[in-house]
């Protein structure tokens, strides 16, 4: 075998074969410019290598594997056994060794046992080329040529093969180039596509079946599933599937190779027993593990796979998106639920006094919508000027304020709604002070009450008492029992406001105790009413009272509840209009009633005659006087008893106030009494 070395790269001298080469250059430009796939190009461009150079066999063979190894992609007239894809390393054989050093060989009279990049050879070789194909000095591949007849590649054959590799080289290699590009290209476009379902998908369950279908879109499969792992346990929390049970997925979940893939958020490819499949991990930035698994075309698989990759770094991004919404819609929706119930009013506006919220109880007392009033002005929103004027200033501030109907007393206190570098709005929280303030009022005019009535029996008793003193030796004895007669009277009436507000303390502090014993109803209130009628010597009272009446009661305290109803009765009715005490039994409750036909009360005073230190304004109470308390000790001792107490009242026609009591009774007794004296009807 001879062997000649020809680095040079001198053009071809016969004008016939630049005619050829010239002609052969447009045809391999015409193949370049046509639609055809490359391998199909270069298989044509192989054919116009051998007619240009009339050669009877040939090959090309480009670099693959990164550069490591010769492939052949086209080939004309080789040995079955030598079939495309066929790899040479660079450096080994006769073609690895003429990329490897760049220079291209004629090799003559080659034998028939001999082996050319290792491929044996049915008959004897006459001639053969090895041309590397080079881009600026890179060598991207190898032409090889042969002739088994008589005829011999020459020199200028050589000079016309290496134009040619070369030209085909540059065409080869912008293909390449441009291939990678549409492959690029349609690759992400692919991701792409598969993304768009991860775009504003904030449903983790409709995310996982977005992330599904990009998956199986990028891997070219059909069947698959996409989970994520409790963080806690490290089971399945929630998934899709697609074309695989449960029980297949259990154990897809449990291999190592697959839990390895979930570990190190990579993709995976790996065999099983019923065929191979593809397993992309997944993390997100709360630290929640997942991954998507199919069954793909594994070429595809492996040619995308920086893709998965890049898709899979996109789902564990719109995973924890969807994390943090659900945390955060989990907290607006706790704090909706808990302003919704909130009983206090809540506005709450924007930087720009918008409404953003209003509370059912703000709606309720400003009568607005909700629903219609969100994003509209709070200057005229609200149909409250001070409130208003309060939710569109600045700063922390406090106020309280008038509004509702009927009208109620509230404690406004407004402040900034900040988040880190400028203020959101402004939030309004409303305290209903209305029974505080009804409270302190009530306080300040029992006070003055209370100083009013201990204050003038008082001063009678000081006034009478100097004058005593002073006419100790003159005074007759008339005089002076009339003087102690009012000193003893308005002391008594001392101790009996004193008891009264002792009552009330006790009652209060539920220090009050009753003592329980069998009590003669008649003999009860027949001294009661002897006893209050002397302080109205002018009026009358009528006993209508059931015979024999004994009841289980606390004697002192009922005769306070009668005493206090009988009094109010001849305050506030005049004579000669008596006031009945009318006692019965009604099934199995004592009933007593305390009729009187005086001006009688108006409706609204009605539901408050029992509350504390209430008091019914009115010319006749201002004149009558008292503290407020008596009414308000009856109701609480009638309840210590287990009874019920209430009015019915008309204005202008009287009131009868009216308790009872559990008791037996039988037969009756109606009593009259007049003046200072009781007679018996």
């Amino acid at each position: 075998m001879t062997l000649f070395s020809r680095p040079r790269t001198d053009l071809p001298h016969s004008p016939d074969r630049w005619r050829q080469a010239l002609e052969s250059a447009l045809k391999v430009n015409d193949i370049a410019s046509s639609a055809t796939p490359l391998h199909e190009s270069v298989q044509s461009m192989l054919g116009v290598a051998l007619e240009l150079l009339e050669a009877e066999q040939g090959s090309i063979m480009l670099l693959e594997d990164g550069g490591a190894s010769l492939a052949l992609v086209a080939s004309r007239g080789l040995p079955l056994e030598v079939p495309l894809g066929h790899r040479t390393s660079v450096g080994e054989g006769v073609s690895g060794r003429v990329l490897a050093t760049g220079k291209s060989l004629l090799l003559g009279d080659v034998d028939s046992d001999a082996f050319v990049n290792f491929v044996p050879k049915s008959r004897p070789i006459s001639s053969s080329l090895v041309i590397p194909m080079r881009i600026q000095g890179r060598g991207i591949g190898v032409l090889n040529l042969t002739m088994t007849g008589s005829r011999v590649f020459t020199d200028e054959d050589l000079r016309v093969a290496q134009l040619f590799a070369d030209q085909a080289a540059g065409i080869i290699n912008r293909a390449r180039l441009h291939e990678r590009a549409e492959q690029r290209s349609s690759d992400l476009m692919a991701l792409v596509e598969s993304s768009k379902g991860l775009l504003g998908a904030l449903d983790v369950d409709s995310l996982l079946r977005h992330i599904l279908d990009g998956g199986t879109r990028l891997a070219g499969a059909k069947d698959g599933f996409a989970c994520l792992f409790d963080p806690e346990t490290g089971a399945i929390d929630r998934g899709v599937f697609r074309g695989m049970s449960k029980t297949v997925i259990r154990d897809i979940v449990a291999d190592p190779d697959v839990q390895r893939a979930i570990d190190s958020t990579d993709v995976a490819n790996i065999d099983l027993p019923d065929g191979s499949i593809t397993a992309v991990g997944l993390r997100t930035a709360r630290g929640t593990r997942g991954v998507f698994v199919m069954r793909a075309d594994r070429g595809l698989v492996e040619d995308r796979g920086d893709l998965l990759r890049a898709y899979a770094q996109q789902c564990a991004s719109a995973v924890g998106a969807a994390e943090l919404y659900s945390v955060i819609e989990r907290k607006e929706s706790e704090l909706a639920s808990i302003i919704q119930a909130v009983p206090n009013p809540i506005v709450l506006v924007d930087a720009r006094a918008l409404i953003v919220a209003i509370n059912p109880a703000a709606e309720q007392l400003f009568q607005v919508s909700a629903m219609f009033s969100a994003g509209a002005n709070v200057v005229g929103g609200l149909g409250h000027d001070d409130v208003e004027m309060l939710l569109t200033a600045e700063g922390e501030m406090q106020s309280e304020v008038v509004a509702g109907n009927p009208p109620l007393v509230y404690k406004v206190r407004v402040t900034d709604v900040r988040v880190p570098g400028a203020p959101m709005g402004r939030v309004l929280i409303m305290d209903d002070v209305t029974s505080e303030r009804e409270i302190a009022q009530t306080h300040r005019d029992f006070v003055a009450m209370i100083g009013h009535e201990l204050r003038t029996p008082l001063t009678i008793i000081k006034g009478f008492a100097r004058t005593l003193l002073k006419r100790v030796e003159t005074a007759s004895p008339e005089d002076q029992r009339e003087a102690l007669s009012t000193i003893d009277t308005k002391a008594a009436h001392l101790e009996r406001l004193i008891e009264d507000l002792l009552y009330i303390s006790k009652i209060e502090s539920r220090e009050a105790t009753l003592r329980v014993e069998p009590v003669d109803v008649a003999t009860l209130v027949s001294a009661v009413s002897a006893d209050t009628i002397q302080d109205f010597p002018e009026r009358e009272i009528v006993l209508d009272v059931a015979d024999k009446l004994s009841w289980p009661c606390d004697e002192t305290k009922v005769g306070l509840v009668l005493r206090h109803l009988i009094e109010n009765a001849l305050k506030y009715s005049e004579n000669p209009t008596p006031v009945t005490v009318r006692v019965s039994r009604e099934e199995d409750e004592l009933r007593v009633d305390i009729i009187d036909q005086g001006l009688g009360l108006v409706s609204s005073d009605i539901p408050h005659i029992f509350e504390r230190f209430h008091q019914v304004d009115s010319s006749s109470t201002r004149e009558q006087g008292g503290t407020g308390v008596g009414l308000y000790l009856c109701s609480q001792l009638v309840k210590v008893h287990g009874g019920r107490i209430w009015v019915d009242s008309t204005w202008g026609k009287g009131s009868t106030f009216s308790f009872s009591l559990p008791s037996r009774s039988t037969g009756r007794k109606v009593v009259r009494l007049l003046g200072t004296t009781a007679q018996t009807a």
